[in-house]
């Protein structure tokens, strides 16, 4: 088994029901932090945690992946010992792959830059931390009660464009509990975070905790019930 790979594979699969993943999704999962194995390295790391009790491999109708208590409760001590309560925040720049085509990498890569430092002040001065930049996104941490708008109002005030005009974000919160795992963040709620930016309009927040009016139900894909959330405009 690669070096890691099955931290990495728990870790992954921590929130996943009984009913389990197939083997695409357990890739997905592992790519969206910067892990990509072989697929038969990757297979024979599932089998290997299958014959130590920690995963489970339903093979009627294709092979379908979910932890075992054990294997969850082994998830859990690998990251750390518990999940972590916070609030957790995800943003991305609006039509980064156009301005990129437009500009040219030197300038993508500048505008990247100014996301994370942006993020990296205004999660900072209320007690956060940025987990991970992805290009032209980024993954950051508050505490549970933080307001999520004004931090992310800051964050876009603090990018500009070359003409000067501000970046617009996609953006979405969701307080949780996470597992912790080498500086990284895991599990269902990371997804559901990750998942409700890619679903918010340009310059909009997604929320599901905290917001004013009527909720909305959004059909989120990887969520068995639609997620209660809130629409509101950054700035």
């Amino acid at each position: 088994m690669a070096a890691g790979l099955s931290t990495e594979i728990l870790l992954a699969l921590v929130d996943v029901a009984e009913v389990g993943v197939d083997g695409t999704e357990v890739q997905r999962r592992l790519h969206a932090h910067g892990i990509e194995p072989r697929a038969d390295v990757l297979l024979a790391a599932l089998l290997r945690l299958e014959t130590a009790n920690l995963l489970t491999v339903d093979r009627n109708g294709g092979l379908q992946f979910a932890l075992t208590a054990d294997g969850r409760h082994r998830a859990y001590e690998l990251g750390g010992g518990q999940p972590v309560h916070v609030q957790l925040l995800m943003a991305d720049l609006v039509a980064f792959t156009e301005f990129t085509s437009a500009h040219g990498d030197a300038a993508a890569r500048s505008a990247a830059g100014a996301l994370l430092r942006a993020a990296s002040d205004a999660v900072r001065r209320v007690g956060g931390e940025v987990v991970k930049s992805m290009g032209d996104g980024l993954l950051a941490w508050v505490p549970p009660s933080t307001e999520p708008g004004p931090v992310l109002a800051e964050l876009a005030g603090g990018c500009e464009q070359p003409s000067g005009q501000r970046w617009q974000l996609h953006a979405a919160s969701h307080v949780g509990r996470p597992i912790r795992h080498r500086g990284d963040l895991f599990g269902r709620d990371v997804n559901l975070v990750a998942r409700l930016c890619d679903a918010a309009r340009p310059g909009e927040l997604l929320r599901t905790a905290g917001g004013h009016g009527e909720p909305e139900h959004l059909r989120v894909r990887g969520f068995d019930e639609p997620v209660e959330v809130w629409r509101e405009v950054i700035g």
